[in-house]
């Protein structure tokens, strides 16, 4: 259901797009829109984080919806949530979207499983299509 857990939302943690061979992923593959990635750690937690989307050109306008998810205890995603919705134009170019952590809250489908905090599923929905470059991450610093 998950791919591997990134240990810490600390510099980037990619939702669609390259992954390099690192200490956190072992292999070099792609992430696609959709791919439910467990963050390994609460986003409710945190003051905030950043949404980036990036893309070098498409043939039209793009769309990315950034949904989250609690962790249920027996192992199977919550009721997704949306925390983050951008546009980035068709000539290309990069979006950031700050999220409060704070006031993520579970779906109230969700009230007697997920207890908080918990929310630590992500996905990021990319419509129509994810462009050849396309990069979608979190990040708790804006910039990268």
């Amino acid at each position: 259901m998950t791919t591997q857990a990134t240990r810490l939302l600390d510099a980037q943690t990619v939702l669609v797009g390259w992954i390099n061979h690192s200490a956190t992923d072992c292999y070099e593959h792609i992430r696609t829109s959709g791919e439910i990635i467990n963050l390994g750690t609460d986003l409710e937690t945190s003051t905030s984080f950043v949404l980036v989307a990036s893309h070098p050109g498409h043939s039209e306008a793009v769309t990315v919806t950034l949904e989250l998810a609690p962790l249920l205890p027996d192992g199977n995603a919550g009721t997704w949530i949306t925390a983050a919705a951008v546009a980035i134009p068709a000539a290309g170019g990069k979006v950031e979207a700050t999220i409060a952590g704070q006031g993520l809250l579970p779906n109230p489908a969700d009230a007697g499983t997920a207890e908080p905090p918990c929310i630590r599923l992500a996905r990021a929905l990319v419509s129509p299509s994810s462009p050849e470059g396309m990069l979608v991450a979190l990040t708790a610093t804006q910039g990268l």
